[in-house]
């Protein structure tokens, strides 16, 4: 076994990291995966953006018929000839994207897919904007990215393939809902369809852990404002219709009462659900509800179809953790492998494949990022066979929290960042060996405290930071987190003497008894400045009774540690905690990449509570409440964190 490592010494140690490893564990390495650094742009050879041709035309409220009878309504937007005005000949590839939030989406609305895409039409791409089902413009029923909506999917791409003056190529773009969308449509469309890249920015992998719980508890008040603000979308959009387009261009919406249902049908659909959640019913657990809104279902095949993917994600997204579990799941897939499995180092990559992902929020301005660019490169190359256009970078790209520079990888996990483990100690420490002696430290339950500034930036989908930035000033995620650490436990790193690149899936394990049968646990990751300002990471959280792992799912290394741990979380499989017992909990914080930077530590936070975030179920607060956790620090079953840690110096 390998001597451990300290917080001062680590950097030193990966430094030669070829036959070392953790709790004697080999680290492989392999030059075809290792990551390199650099800080132009983020996506090589350079390339340079197409002069804009054409003007635009619109074709609004066009109807498109479903199989099963329901009518769609799309807005086309065409190019044109300038002079003229009239429709360009082409032929061109058309950009689909099929929207809930209404294609004539109001700002900031319009940030998470409202509006045409002036930028791309100008150079050559037809855009056609769909609401989905129930929702806008369109008919039929409203159920949450529902197997009619992957149908439907499928079945517009075949529709836009064959608008006029259309090359028979079709791609897919948008963030967020329009972003899981994509996924679900390219999986559904088939081999050999018209549907040939996407590009979905902010996409979850399994909504039930990405976003709608936590570790088992539930984000009711991320849950609810959503509905609230679907709700609110479903009745100004088509308000707008209404009033705004007139002749052959307005759907028959049948008036403002329908405009008022529509707004009802939202709200019947989305208040029995929270409902259920907050009452501890099947939509508190994973299952049927939320098999259908998982992506990680349908990766193989998006695969199988050939589908092109660029993914982009944000460390502080909503969508934080699905974002890398997309990207492996669709490389392994490509290659045969589980598309719920960890890549391997060195395995083969496709560059059909890409992640771009960064430190930012859900809506955000990509660190001035012109990501319109990024679009119009991904599909020039994809849909028109411009070779210039190609990227020839490895396919996993990144900015660090804390650094401006990009990195490049082939592989997630990083075979650079070694799993490293440090140990909750005595006196708030977190080291590299664990203590002989056992002590004990005690939290007690709380239902709520202080709110983390990041979190709820995060939750809000970054919405605050977005303004504030554009207004010139700093974004909240840099905002100090020590007033979270009144009356939580705090674990403390030295002072690291080099730079060190945090980046990967991160786990707690703790080991404790409570005297209650149920617990919860909350974990933050922050960096701690020499002046003591606390820079937020991440975080992750565990209701004790989810604490079953699923073993096919869950990622380990080869001595049987767990490096990525999935919770069943399903109602069968919950189990409450036995008062007095010493109960192990694998807590997933959610995967980051950071620069810790000589001088500065880290620290893990531990709470019961996030307030306003995360609020158990009914059943959950009663069995929570007065409780008392008594956390082991050493001796035979010490609580520890396993964190993927890499030199930055020898990833050049």
């Amino acid at each position: 076994m390998p001597e451990p490592r300290t917080a001062r010494n680590v950097t030193l140690m990966l430094a030669a990291v070829a036959a070392a490893g953790v709790a004697g564990v080999a680290v492989r390495k392999s030059r075809h995966a290792r990551p390199r650094k650099t800080s132009a742009s983020p996506l090589s050879p350079e390339w340079t953006v197409p002069p804009a041709q054409y003007g635009v035309g619109v074709r609004r409220n066009v109807a498109v018929p479903m199989s099963d009878g329901v009518v769609l309504r799309a807005d086309v937007h065409f190019p044109t000839v300038r002079e003229t005005g009239e429709p360009a000949a082409g032929p061109f590839p058309v950009l689909l994207s099929v929207t809930p939030y209404g294609k004539l989406a109001p700002p900031p609305a319009a940030q998470i897919g409202g509006g045409p895409t002036p930028h791309l039409i100008r150079r050559g791409y037809i855009e056609a904007m769909v609401d989905v089902r129930g929702t806008g413009a369109s008919g039929g029923s409203f159920e949450m990215l529902s197997a009619d909506q992957a149908r439907d999917g499928a079945e517009l791409v075949a529709w836009a393939s064959t608008l006029p003056n259309a090359n028979g190529r079709v791609g897919m773009f948008g963030i967020s809902y329009l972003a899981i969308n994509q996924l679900f449509t390219a999986a559904a469309v088939g081999p050999d369809s018209p549907l040939k890249a996407i590009f979905p920015v902010m996409a979850a992998n399994d909504f039930y852990r990405d976003v709608a719980a936590m570790g088992g508890t539930p984000h009711l008040p991320a849950v609810r404002g959503y509905g609230a603000v679907y709700s609110l979308l479903n009745v100004v959009n088509p308000t707008l219709e209404f009033f705004t387009r007139g002749g052959h261009e307005r759907p028959r919406s049948g008036g403002l009462a329908a405009v008022r249902q529509r707004g009802r049908d939202q709200r019947s659909y989305f208040g029995p659900l929270t409902a259920e959640v907050r009452a501890g019913g099947d939509a508190a657990y994973d299952g049927p509800l939320w098999d259908g809104m998982r992506p990680d279902r349908v990766l193989a095949a998006i695969a199988a179809n050939n589908v092109a993917v660029f993914l982009v994600g944000g460390w502080h997204d909503a969508f934080q953790r699905g974002a890398p579990l997309n990207y492996a799941g669709l490389q392994n897939a490509s290659v045969g492998r589980p598309a719920t499995a960890p890549m391997q180092p060195g395995q083969p990559v496709t560059d059909r494949i890409r992640l771009m992902i960064g430190p930012w929020y859900h809506v955000s301005d990509f660190g001035g990022l012109h990501l319109q660019n990024l679009q119009l490169r991904w599909f020039d190359h994809w849909l028109k066979d411009d070779a210039d256009a190609a990227i020839s970078s490895s396919p996993f790209t990144f900015q660090a929290i804390g650094d401006r520079r990009w990195y490049h990888s082939r592989e997630y996990p990083l075979p650079e960042a070694t799993p490293t483990r440090l140990y909750l100690a005595p006196e708030g420490r977190l080291v590299a060996e664990a203590p002989a002696e056992q002590s004990v430290a005690v939290l007690p339950y709380r239902s709520r405290g202080p709110m983390s500034g990041r979190s709820l930036e995060q939750w809000s989908l970054g919405l605050n930071s977005f303004m504030i930035a554009a207004a010139g000033s700093r974004t909240r995620h840099d905002q100090d987190n020590r007033r979270l650490q009144r009356g939580a436990l705090t674990y403390t790193t030295e002072a690291f003497d080099s730079p060190v690149l945090l980046a990967g899936p991160i786990t707690l394990s703790v080991q404790l008894t409570a005297d209650t049968t149920e617990t919860l646990l909350v974990a933050h990751l922050d960096d701690v400045a020499p002046e003591g300002v606390n820079r937020p990471l991440s975080q992750g959280a565990l209701l004790g009774s989810h604490r079953e792992l699923d073993p096919d799912r869950t990622w380990y290394l080869p001595d049987g540690t767990v490096l990525h741990p999935h919770h069943l979380s399903t109602r069968s499989a919950a189990r409450p905690v036995e008062p007095g017992e010493l109960t192990g909990y694998e807590i997933e914080i959610f995967p980051t990449a950071a620069m810790i930077t000589p001088g500065h530590r880290l620290r893990l936070t531990l709470t019961t509570y996030d307030f306003p975030h995360l609020v158990p179920t009914a059943p959950a607060r009663r069995t929570l409440a007065g409780g008392t956790y008594r956390l082991h620090q050493g001796g035979p079953a010490p609580s520890s964190l396993l964190l993927p840690l890499a030199d930055p110096d020898v990833m050049s």
